[in-house]
Parts: C-alpha cells; sequence; structure tokens
C-alpha cells in the first residue's frame, strides 16, 4: 500500500459508498472554552468505532474537517495550513457560486444508511454545545453512479496512486497525508433540463447519456462541463477526486460536490473557469441547468493529527 495513503484519514481515498451523511456545523462562540471544545472534539472516533463495530461489512468511516475560521478556535497552538481559507464567493452574468457558514464538516460513509444517521445523530449531540449543526445532507448511489440528471458522475476520478498525489499532501509539509476539500450543494432545474434534447444534454456533459464514453474533440463544444472543469498546468491535466453523491426528492433534488485535493487552488481553479465566460462567451453550460446553494472551504487533516488530538 502507497506509504502517503496509510497517513490519511480512511475515508479520503475511498470511492463514494451507496450512502452518505454531509454534517455542516457551524461554531456557537468565538471564546469558546478549550476544554469544552476537547470534550466535544474527542467522543467523535468513539462514536465512528462503536458504530462501525456493529456491522464490520458496511465500511463505515468518518472524515472530518475544519474551516480557516474555526482552526484558530479549535487547534490554536497548531499552524494553519498554507491554503487554507475561506471559500471565494464568485459571480459572472447570472452564475453564482456563494460562499457560506462552516467551521466543521463530517462526511459519513457506509453501505447502509441507518448507521450513518447513528453516526450523525450521536456527533450532533456530542458537538451541541460548541456548535450548532446547520446542515445534513443525505446523499446515495443512484442507478450506476447516476447524478439526478441521469448521467454517470466521477467518471474521470483518478485511481490507485495517481489519486495519492492528486488528493494528499506530500512529503516535506507539516501535514503531510492531509487533503484540502471544498463542498458545494447544487439543486437541479431538473424541468429546465427535460427540456433539452438527449443530443444538447450530451454536449453540456461531453459525454454521452446512454454509454458514458468522452465525446470527441469534434463533438465536443468549448462550453462542455468535461471541458471548462478541467484544469491543466503545462499541458497536462491536473486531477481532484469528487466524492460526490446525489441527494434529495421529487419535490427538490441536487448533488453534493466533495472535491478532494492536495493543493486548494486547484479546485479554485476549476469553479473559476466553470463559471467565467471567456473571450468567445464561453462558460460551463451545465450551470444553466443547476444552481449553487452553498460554498465552503475545509482542511483534512491526516490521521495521526486525529489521533493525536481527539485521543481516538
Amino acid at each position: 500500500m502507497n506509504e502517503l495513503a496509510m497517513l490519511a484519514q480512511p475515508g479520503v481515498l475511498t470511492n463514494p459508498t451507496s450512502h452518505v451523511e454531509y454534517l455542516t456545523f457551524t461554531l456557537k462562540d468565538q471564546w469558546l472554552n478549550l476544554d469544552d471544545i476537547g470534550d466535544a472534539l474527542s467522543q467523535l472516533p468513539g462514536i465512528e468505532k462503536s458504530i462501525r463495530q456493529k456491522d464490520p461489512s458496511a465500511g463505515l468511516t468518518m472524515t472530518m474537517g475544519f474551516s480557516a475560521n474555526a482552526w484558530p478556535s479549535l487547534f490554536p497552538d497548531v499552524n494553519l495550513p498554507a491554503e487554507l481559507g475561506a471559500f471565494t464567493e464568485m459571480q459572472n452574468g447570472e452564475r453564482h457560486f456563494p460562499s457560506t457558514a462552516g467551521d466543521i464538516f463530517l462526511m459519513v460513509k457506509s453501505e447502509r444508511i441507518d448507521l450513518n444517521f447513528q453516526v450523525a445523530k450521536h456527533a450532533a449531540k456530542a458537538l451541541s454545545g460548541i456548535a450548532d449543526l446547520v446542515e445534513d445532507i443525505q446523499g446515495y448511489k443512484y442507478l450506476d453512479n447516476r447524478d439526478m440528471i441521469d448521467f454517470v458522475d466521477g467518471t474521470e476520478n483518478p485511481v490507485d496512486d495517481e489519486r495519492v498525489e492528486s488528493v494528499l499532501i506530500g512529503t516535506g509539509d507539516d501535514y503531510q497525508g492531509g487533503s484540502y476539500l471544498t463542498v458545494q450543494r447544487y439543486v437541479d432545474r431538473q424541468g429546465l433540463w427535460d427540456e433539452q434534447s438527449t443530443e444538447h444534454q450530451e454536449k453540456v456533459i461531453g459525454r454521452t447519456k446512454m454509454d458514458d464514453i468522452e465525446l470527441s474533440d469534434m463533438e465536443k463544444p468549448a462550453w462542455a462541463h468535461n471541458e471548462k472543469s478541467k484544469v491543466e498546468i503545462d499541458g497536462e491535466e491536473v486531477k481532484m477526486l469528487r466524492q460526490n453523491r446525489p441527494y434529495g426528492n421529487a419535490i427538490e433534488h441536487g448533488t453534493m460536490f466533495v472535491g478532494f485535493a492536495s493543493t486548494a487552488s486547484l479546485i479554485e481553479t476549476s469553479l473559476r473557469q466553470m463559471i467565467t465566460a471567456d473571450e468567445d462567451g464561453n462558460y460551463d453550460r451545465l450551470l444553466d441547468y443547476v444552481e449553487a446553494k452553498t460554498g465552503a472551504n475545509y482542511f483534512i487533516p491526516p490521521q495521526a493529527f486525529i489521533d493525536d488530538r481527539f485521543d481516538a
């Protein structure tokens, strides 16, 4: 196994599971007592361990992330990770990526929705003295890993060693094995999307709908989603890991964008390319059919950081 991969929190590098719960907390007070913070956070590893043991085959993990705003209160004796900052609000034309509150982020993954809920319930109680749970989204596998607009999601995710190199901070950094995370919740404009022909939908995504085959350069427009979201440095594509999952019901549904990368700037670059129209007026046309409701950045510390500070 890759030595760097062994340093990461287990849920960072693994594929999305059938069920996932995304919990966003905001700190109650900037003058919180350090003992209260420590007591609250130290309960989380035990909650995960206890519930994971109920069904080891479910593959339950709980990944923890922390914002730049929260870091000085939670870890006053530890330097802020180099690239950790607030999510940058972006707006271009009618397109808007808001920056929203979020200090502690938990991603609970497993093959069982009931176990995820148990972790979420007990984690919310454990943190209730220091933080408010402001969003709790239950995502799930839809068909063959499709989003709610019926295209396969995550096809171009890196695998094996490329995934490790794309996602984790490498040697020579104090936070080796950590990762930067950006989270956005999107709502689908389903009615408008359904009005489009399959041919147009395929051009918007840049892949075929039925077989999930990338369109050729001749077929793919400059405004295709997989073209505008791709980041290249010196002609080479630089990848992130998307642990996206759809969520919701027939009234409202969408996708949780959950992007991990070894550098926060990679994800910001991708989002800026998507939202900003170039000199030819090309932007990511998928944004005509989905709307971002949230946006927040977190740092996912390596597992040793969690073990050392939370007495796991």
